[in-house]
């Protein structure tokens, strides 16, 4: 599939006057390929710059070429440069080109899981209305997207709003439910319910800042979930093959669903009951963070002779907080201490999740010459309002002597909680890990072992420093693309940050970083209606600004990832 649009010129159309030009809107791809042939670069060299295939980039330039209405390189060249220059309608205060509608929908591929259930073909229409009913409620409170099919079978697509590390998860409670809500009232067709769920992508119209626009959904995995449920065994939900890598990646055990040692098949409905509902990545043996052990040790020793304090630990997705704090509660235990822990999950600020985090304070109390800690992981998705709560329970559970962690993305200012001088407080920030660290970490990985020295320094220079990253680049090592289990984890992330999307995709277009100037002139807008886009997007660590005002990724995978999601 070639990413170009419909060409809006025909061939035989005249030329612009060379005084005043038709000014020509190319799209993201179109301007990269302009920049690396004003560069002097032959298609294959644009080829591998970009990353696409030779024959692609032929279409590209052909279509170039009718788009701009000329006949060779030269000619597109010199015709790029005067389309680069300023409109004279840009330049005229008053006619200055507005900033687009936030509604226009933007093809895109969007990681999603899909869940498909029916009903056998002799349920009444009172049955069938149940089903879809509980659905769309379903949908309704999960933010997922109700499809009614005709006859006795309905969908939720997960992700398509917003995409979730739990979506998955989700999927699978709403079979159970709704599989115990038809067990509760019609048991004879609860038993003859099928289902099938399977992950991938779906290709869908997004809105400009996030959301679903609702114009469009295309995707093999719907099709797939569908064909699943339609050979699944009666009261049973057939799982895809995606499943189990998804499952995984997130430490969500199945021993209990398939067996030991099995990958998922079609599991009973009734037996989803046995679910690991929250799972833990794989703790791989720690590499690097020597420092950040050693702050570690000294707070367990404090609290060992019953000086306690808090230890605000901070750090993007994936960049080790997780295990960092399962290490400190392994040498809590090991210390003859107390070790309590809290995950706090994604959808915390819909329950009384600071209730279950207080009440595990509350229940811990320190022991003379023992040391307590309690961790508070995930932070960050408590509300406001919950995160002062939580914090203020943690000074008076530090000032008894207790050593308490809050993990997070970013820990807020404690002042706000009241907070007192006699207790210490640590805060920890966790920077990228060397190469040589990845490195170890990969060779840590099962599948790795073995790989040839240049594909690790492939994965080591992709995972940027972050060992989430180099973990699932290691995991998928013999696969062609991002894997979807990245995807997920990346586009979670950025679906949360409601950054400006098509700015985003034209960044990552940019064989060169571009300015906001730059980024402004390839959006047809004045650089005053995205500047705030862009600082947003700065703010966040997604996009860094350099001393020139250039603007590149924080990380050489969102590049990657936005451009793989990004369609035209």
């Amino acid at each position: 599939m070639t990413d170009a649009r419909p060409d809006p010129i025909e061939p035989g159309a005249a030329p612009a006057s060379e005084g005043q030009p038709a000014h020509v809107e190319l799209t993201p791809r179109q301007q990269q390929i302009m920049e690396l042939l004003r560069a002097g670069k032959v298609n294959k060299e644009i080829a591998r710059e970009l990353g696409i295939g030779v024959g692609t980039v032929k279409q590209h330039v052909v279509t170039l070429f009718k788009r701009l209405n000329v006949r060779n390189r030269t000619m597109a060249v010199t015709r790029g440069m005067v389309l680069a220059e300023p409109r004279p309608a840009e330049t005229h205060e008053h006619t200055a080109t507005a900033a687009p509608s936030p509604a226009t929908g933007m093809l895109e591929r969007r990681p999603c899981a899909v869940l498909s259930l029916a009903l056998p073909a002799e349920a009444d229409d009172a049955a069938v209305r149940r089903l879809h009913d509980s659905l769309a409620a379903l949908a309704c409170d999960l933010d997922a997207v109700f499809v009614a099919r005709r006859g006795n079978a309905g969908d939720l697509i997960f992700g398509l709003h917003q995409v979730g590390e739990r979506d998955l998860l989700r999927a699978m409670a709403c079979a159970q439910r709704l599989y115990e809500t038809f067990s509760a009232e019609a048991p004879a067709l609860a038993g003859a319910m099928r289902g099938g769920l399977t992950v991938g992508i779906v290709v869908a119209s997004m809105l400009r800042n996030g959301g679903w626009s609702g114009e469009a959904i295309v995707s093999t995995a719907i099709a797939g979930a569908r064909e699943l449920q339609e050979q699944a065994p009666a009261g049973q939900l057939a799982l895809g093959r995606p499943v189990f890598d998804v499952m995984q990646a997130q430490g969500i055990r199945s021993d209990a669903l398939f067996g030991a040692g099995t990958a998922p098949g079609a599991v009973a409905f009734n037996a989803l009951a046995g679910m690991d509902w929250h799972g833990e990545r794989i703790a791989y043996p720690l590499v690097g963070r020597a420092d950040e052990r050693k702050t570690l040790e000294r707070c367990l020793r404090d609290a060992a002779a019953g000086q306690g304090g808090l230890l605000l630990l901070e750090g993007e997705t994936g960049m080790g907080k997780s295990r960092l704090c399962k290490a400190l509660l392994a040498q809590c235990r090991q210390a003859q201490g107390h070790a309590v822990a809290y995950a706090v999950p994604q959808d915390a600020a819909q329950r009384d999740t600071a209730g279950g985090v207080i009440a595990m304070l509350d229940g811990s109390q320190p022991r003379p010459g023992a040391p307590l800690v309690a961790v508070v992981d995930d932070y960050h998705f408590l509300s406001p309002q919950q995160r002062l709560a939580v914090l203020e329970r943690a000074y008076k559970s530090a000032q008894a002597g207790a050593l308490v962690v809050l993990s997070g993305r970013r820990v807020p200012e404690t002042g706000a909680a009241g907070s007192t001088d006699d207790v210490p407080v640590v805060r920890l920030a966790l920077s990228r890990l060397s190469g040589k660290e990845i490195e170890a970490l990969v060779r840590q990985v099962p599948g790795a072992q073995g790989m040839p020295a240049a594909q690790v320094q492939h994965i080591v220079a992709d995972a940027a420093g972050v060992p989430l990253f180099a973990v699932e680049l290691a995991r998928h090592c013999h696969e062609v693309g991002v894997a979807l289990p990245l995807l997920v984890i990346v586009i979670a992330r950025l679906d949360s940050l409601h950054l400006d999307r098509k700015l985003l995709r034209v960044a990552a277009r940019r064989s060169l970083p571009p300015t906001t100037a730059e980024i402004a002139a390839m959006l047809g807008q004045a650089p005053d209606t995205v500047a705030d886009a862009v600082q947003r997007a700065v703010a966040s660590g997604v996009l860094r600004e350099d001393a020139d005002g250039r603007l590149d990724f924080g990380h050489p995978l969102l590049r990657k990832i936005i451009d793989y999601l990004s369609l035209e």
